[in-house]
């Protein structure tokens, strides 16, 4: 029922039950709180230890809609559950020392619905937080939450991360304590990544291939600590995942720099660093990223075709340059195997974690 006038919190306090949430999930009318009744007939009347059992009481009861609470010399107080609501009017009440007249609000929001077992809303479509007012920060923390994937471990998600700007839609693998996945190419999809500044800030979404967008990566990296996973496959030995500890990407400031403190390799299925490929001019941890409209120092965006973290000089190993497995090509994706010979790539997938 919506309110038409201004609503007062009734702040009570009850041992063995969660008395701040129940109290707010009631409110009084403002200007006809005290010393009122809705003179309906209970459902059912009982003696209370307290203002928090009565509310606990109604909250239990599919048959309550709410609560006269009246005090009583010899008992305390007598909570009477009552059938009806007022529809927001005082006009419905009537004057009734020592009791008050408390109703029932929806305080979960976006669609959630109140547990009286658990103390707590139940939320839905990718909302959380104690009354569902907000969106999972990233798909680790959904996966916290309780969300999995259904029919797979990959889901569809609407996230918004600790102060970001938007909601920003993401794939979601449901598994291993719930990542978040940052790009996937495939040999075979459209394979142009010569593409803007505001295009890899954005990031894309196509039937084949996609990008979470520097600005996602930003926002979902900074608040915690984070897990960086490098999935590669192509030719040669090259098939295998490589980590990164505490990956970070700066903000737009600062060019999305790229910075991580650790790495490590699958223990069964490893592929070599390739972000730490060649001459230490080659890596890229501590570098901004570059495109074609907002090159790097050397040329390399340019010359490379591609946006990616450049160093002093050109990486063999940018992962944005176009999938050719052609004996004879020149400017292609290349990683290294575990023994760190360099391969043409043919697939790529990247994911973070976050740990809360």
């Amino acid at each position: 029922m919506q309110l038409d006038i201004t609503v007062i919190a009734i702040l009570l306090f009850v041992s063995n039950c969660n008395c701040y949430f129940r109290s707010e999930l009631f409110t009084a009318m403002s200007e006809c709180s005290e010393d009122v009744i809705l003179p309906v007939t209970p459902v059912y009347s009982d003696v209370v230890a307290s203002q928090g059992q009565c509310l606990a009481n109604c909250l239990g009861d599919s048959n309550c809609m709410s609560v006269n609470l009246c005090d009583d010399p010899q008992s305390g107080h007598v909570c009477h559950k009552l059938p009806e609501t007022s529809n927001g009017s005082c006009s419905d009440l009537e004057a009734a020392a020592g009791c008050v007249f408390l109703e029932p609000v929806n305080m979960c929001l976006h669609g959630g619905t109140y547990n009286d077992a658990l103390s707590r809303c139940d939320c839905y479509d990718d909302f959380t937080g104690p009354y569902c007012e907000r969106r999972y920060r990233d798909c680790s923390e959904a996966y916290t939450g309780g969300m999995r994937g259904g029919s797979s471990d990959y889901r569809i998600v609407i996230i918004r991360p600790l102060n970001a700007p938007r909601e920003y839609e993401v794939q979601c693998f449901l598994a291993y304590g719930g990542w978040t996945v940052v790009e996937e190419r495939a040999y075979g999809c459209p394979n142009d990544y010569n593409k803007t500044w505001a295009e890899y800030k954005t990031g894309w979404t196509t039937p084949c291939n996609r990008w979470l967008g520097l600005e996602a990566l930003h926002y979902i990296t900074n608040p915690r600590t984070t897990q960086f996973d490098m999935s590669v496959s192509g030719t040669g030995s090259l098939s295998g995942q490589h980590y990164y500890t505490n990956f970070k990407i700066g903000d737009e400031a600062s060019g999305f720099t790229l910075t991580y403190t650790g790495n490590y390799k699958h223990e069964s299925k490893a592929s070599g660093n390739g972000f730490e490929y060649g001459g230490a001019n080659n890596h890229i941890n501590g570098q901004r990223f570059a495109t074609l409209d907002r090159p790097d120092p050397s040329g390399c965006a340019v010359s490379g075709g591609a946006g990616w973290w450049y160093g002093t000089d050109c990486p063999l190993t940018n992962l944005h340059k176009k999938f050719n497995i052609s004996a004879s090509a020149s400017n292609m994706a290349q990683w290294p195997d575990d023994n760190g010979v360099l391969e043409k790539v043919v697939y790529l997938k990247t994911e973070i974690m976050v740990f809360w």
